[in-house]
């Protein structure tokens, strides 16, 4: 009787230790999963998309009308003026597709408000342009490429690539082949809301070890 209590008790254990053995391994798969997943979307948001909406702004894609706005955990926006047909530049090997812009109104949430105080006179209330681009080194070498060197809208106010708040790193070197998806938002506090009916953007020369081996190009984008 002993034996066999003995052996009923060294089954239960067994199948105890192999639901924890078997609850470790799902564990264990399900945080490759996640880690395999992780690494998709750093990979995809640099190389290949999507386009991984701002910190620092709402998101904008479902704003499509004019005098729409949305708000949500940054804050409140609304479309003021919208140019959704691409436009294609190129700068030596560079190739760039802007794929819409946008200005829009935008009041910061109170925790965001101190961000801006770097990019706007009003930081409680403020208009910007959002531009949405892919660029693409086509060349063998790694390259320097700004995508927006010069923003210039039609009543003279200009920005440059230092006034882009959503700082998605769209400026600097390019490896060979190397393709990116992003935005860049520059806020125009001189230019009224009507005012404003057209941009130019100008990308900035390809550089190499310092040097401009390629003169820009420029597009202007009518609202």
């Amino acid at each position: 009787m002993k034996k066999m209590i003995w052996i009923w008790i060294g089954l239960v254990l067994l199948a105890a230790c192999s639901s924890e053995g078997n609850a470790e391994n799902e564990a264990a798969a399900e945080t490759d999963v996640q880690a395999e997943q992780t690494e998709v979307e750093k990979t995809e948001s640099k190389e290949g998309g999507p386009f991984i909406e701002s910190p620092q702004a709402p998101d904008d894609s479902r704003l499509t009308e004019i005098g729409e706005s949305l708000r949500d955990q940054d804050g409140e926006i609304k479309l003021l003026g919208y140019a959704p047909e691409a436009k294609s530049l190129e700068a030596g090997p560079f190739e760039m597709s802007i794929e819409e812009v946008k200005y829009m109104n935008y009041q910061p949430s109170p925790d965001m408000i101190d961000f801006f105080h770097g990019f706007s006179h009003d930081e409680t209330n403020f208009n910007y342009v959002k531009v949405r681009v892919v660029i693409e080194n086509t060349s063998d070498e790694t390259l320097n490429f700004a995508p927006v060197n010069k923003l210039e809208a039609n009543s003279g106010e200009t920005k440059g690539f230092a006034d882009d708040f959503y700082m998605e790193e769209l400026h600097g070197d390019y490896e060979p082949g190397e393709k990116r998806y992003g935005q860049l938002g520059f806020i125009f506090d001189e230019t009224e809301p009507e005012e404003l009916s057209e941009v130019m953007i100008e990308t900035s020369d390809v550089f190499k070890d310092g040097e401009a081996v390629n003169e820009g190009d420029s597009v202007t984008v009518s609202f």
